[in-house]
Parts: C-alpha cells; sequence; structure tokens
C-alpha cells in the first residue's frame, strides 16, 4: 500500500499527521520513505513498516520523529509548499558503512552504526577540517545533540533551492559562520549559518583512522 493510500481523508489522529507529514517531505524533496529513513539514520524499512502497519494507531516515537526532522529539516507536521529538493550530495564525506567486522574495532563500528540514534559515522572525502585534526579518510563520529560552540568542527547541510540540491559540508563553526580549515590550500569562502540555507546537523565530537 502506497504512503498516499494510507493517509485518511480527515487528518483526526496523530498517525494521520505523521503520515502527512512523511508524504509532504517526500514530494518535497523527492525522496521515498526508505530514503528518508536512512538520511534519518534509521532502519531503512522503519517508515515503509508505519505506512503498513495501522494495528492499534501505530504511532511514530518523539525520538523518531526528531531525527527526521534534524535530517530533513522540515519541522514535524509541516505541510506548507517549501522548495523542491531532489538531490543530496555527499562529496565531503560519506556515511561510514561498516563492512565485514574482522577486528574488534570494526566490530565496536559496526554495532555503535547499528544501534546509534543521534550519533552518526562519517568517512571524510577532503581536507576541509585538516587543519583541526581531521583530515581525509578518517572516520568522524557527529553527535546531533550537542550544541555547537565556537570553533567546534561541525558537520551541515547547505541547501539550493534552485537548484534543487542539498550538500552535507564539514566546516569549522565561527559564529555566525562556517569556515574550511585546510592546511594546505586556499581556504573556502566563509558561509553563515541562517538556519534556511546552511543549518548545522551535528558537531564532530571525536574521530579516528581505521587500518587498512
Amino acid at each position: 500500500m502506497g504512503l498516499q493510500a494510507a493517509i485518511s481523508i480527515r487528518m483526526t489522529t496523530l498517525r494521520d499527521q505523521q503520515l502527512a507529514w512523511l508524504n509532504h517531505i517526500g514530494q518535497s524533496a523527492n525522496m521515498t520513505l526508505t530514503e528518508i529513513a536512512r538520511a534519518a539514520g534509521l532502519t531503512p524499512s522503519t517508515l515503509t513498516r508505519f505506512a503498513n502497519n495501522n494495528e492499534n494507531g501505530h504511532t511514530l516515537t518523539a525520538k523518531t520523529v526528531k531525527r527526521i526532522e534534524d535530517a530533513t529539516r522540515v519541522p514535524a507536521y509541516e505541510s506548507r509548499v517549501i522548495p523542491r529538493v531532489q538531490t543530496f550530495s555527499e562529496d565531503e564525506a560519506q556515511r561510514y558503512v561498516a563492512a565485514e567486522a574482522k577486528s574488534p574495532m570494526e566490530k565496536a563500528l559496526r554495532q555503535a552504526s547499528q544501534e546509534a540514534r543521534n550519533v552518526h559515522l562519517w568517512t571524510l572525502k577532503t581536507n576541509s577540517l585538516a587543519a583541526v585534526g581531521y583530515s581525509a579518510g578518517m572516520v568522524v563520529v557527529v553527535d546531533q545533540d550537542e550544541t555547537p560552540r565556537n570553533g567546534d568542527a561541525v558537520c551541515a547541510q547547505k541547501y539550493d533551492y534552485r537548484r534543487g540540491t542539498a550538500e552535507t559540508i564539514f566546516r569549522v563553526y565561527r559564529t555566525p559562520y562556517l569556515l574550511s580549515a585546510f592546511l594546505d590550500a586556499e581556504p573556502l569562502m566563509p558561509e553563515i549559518v541562517d538556519n534556511e540555507n546552511i543549518a548545522i546537523a551535528g558537531v564532530v565530537v571525536g574521530g579516528f583512522r581505521l587500518r587498512h
């Protein structure tokens, strides 16, 4: 059953509101329920099961709703028309995916990536944080619950509504700007955090490099 079919004509329950909200996110960002779940760090089938399971008026938990809000920047149960985001780019980093665990560290990372709620692991592709100790190839730990402080390395979302794109970037937060921190390259233009076009998604709280 599709998401549209699961939404009642009259949204009188919390479940109805949640389904309409997810449908709005999906249409605005051109994302499936599985893609929304992955962006929020949820098990890929979480939202599909929710949409297809109407036993006892099943609803999403407050923690799940918060994670979707943080990942999509769409407030809970928002239904106003917002610019469409069609493409999500991860040129600067990619979500760390634990391969077959061979060492104790890899086993720990595999477990952490499966159980973490508001903490996510990313593998950096660039040296935009090299001057503060995080270089390309390192796995960094991003905590969405931490409040960014001046000087923190952060993960942010950069939206271009004209082109319909969103990009995950890693910068140093210098209130109210995001700055690159290359060691041997020209700095990128500072970008201001306005929580509309640029929004901080989490604080980098640590990092490490795996042996290959």
